[in-house]
């Protein structure tokens, strides 16, 4: 019985933790890495925190790039989902994993969970005054379709309007090659069966080229963007709620709609009154 009082007592210091931590800017892309809309940015997550979320992917700028006769090489067949969960395991060091689930029919052949995908991300200079961040992110090579695959080199500066106001600048490239299974591979071969291919006759061109965007921020809590995400020009702005709970829309090629809402949690910091609860 003791034992049980103990472990209800920590599954209540753990959620009120995560509660009361203290939490700010976590707005995030399109896959959940930090960023704007669809680009990822070099600014990075602290030690430690975790980000959880889901942005809606309308029908014409669909990623999974699967129509309703199950092809893999064709686009604007179905809206998608992406679900994700972004950890800063180390500082500087992020790993993502994504989950995009296309929505509406789909034969039979093409169901399934959805498409995951495992992405690491190191932040190989921090900002500094005269100096900006960079980051490189790379997708491991184990999804069915690979949709949202990043091989990418970023850079991101933040500028000081005012007190209250902050304009972050970011550009970047996106290698259009990647390495995917061939037909006849063993899918469940993990080490072996790759082949090297380019996005521009395989799949969606996410990131393929080079993209860039800004990011207006007021005081950290709202912000407006603007970016070129290798094809389009893409509007939006966010509202970070309570320190933790991020809701962004943009406007895709002045054209559809997309939203998204996320939530950021400190898994090594807690508050002196909570940790004095832990025997």
């Amino acid at each position: 019985m003791k034992h049980i009082i103990h472990l209800i007592r920590f599954v209540l210091v753990l959620f009120i933790s995560l509660i009361l931590t203290d939490l700010v800017n976590a707005q995030v892309n399109l896959s959940g890495k930090p960023g704007l809309l669809f680009i990822p940015s070099a600014r990075g997550l602290t030690d430690g925190e975790l980000l959880l979320g889901v942005t809606h992917n309308p029908i014409r700028y669909a990623v999974s790039g699967i129509n309703n006769l199950g092809s893999t090489t064709s686009l604007n067949g179905n809206a998608e989902n992406v679900f994700y969960a972004t950890l800063c395991v180390l500082p500087r060091f992020e790993i993502s994993f994504t989950l995009l689930r296309p929505i509406g029919y789909l034969p039979l052949r093409a169901r399934g969970i959805g498409d995951r995908q495992f992405d690491l991300k190191y932040q190989i200079l921090t900002e500094r005054e005269k100096r900006p961040a960079f980051a490189v992110i790379l997708s491991a090579p184990f999804g069915l379709n690979n949709s949202l695959i990043t091989h990418a080199l970023v850079a991101t500066k933040t500028v000081s309007l005012n007190e209250r106001v902050k304009a972050e600048f970011t550009a970047g490239y996106g290698s259009p090659y990647y390495f995917d299974k061939s037909g006849d591979a063993d899918k469940y071969d993990f080490l072996g069966g790759y082949e090297l291919r380019n996005k521009n006759e395989n799949l969606g061109q996410y990131l393929t080229g080079p993209f860039g965007g800004v990011v207006v921020r007021f005081q950290d809590k709202l912000g407006l963007m603007a970016e070129w995400d290798s094809q389009r020009v893409n509007l939006g702005g966010y509202a970070t709620l309570f320190n933790r709970l991020t809701i962004q829309a943009g406007l895709l090629n002045f054209d559809q709609v997309t939203v998204g809402a996320s939530y950021a949690v400190s898994l090594r910091k807690l508050p002196k009154r909570i940790t004095n609860l832990i025997p």
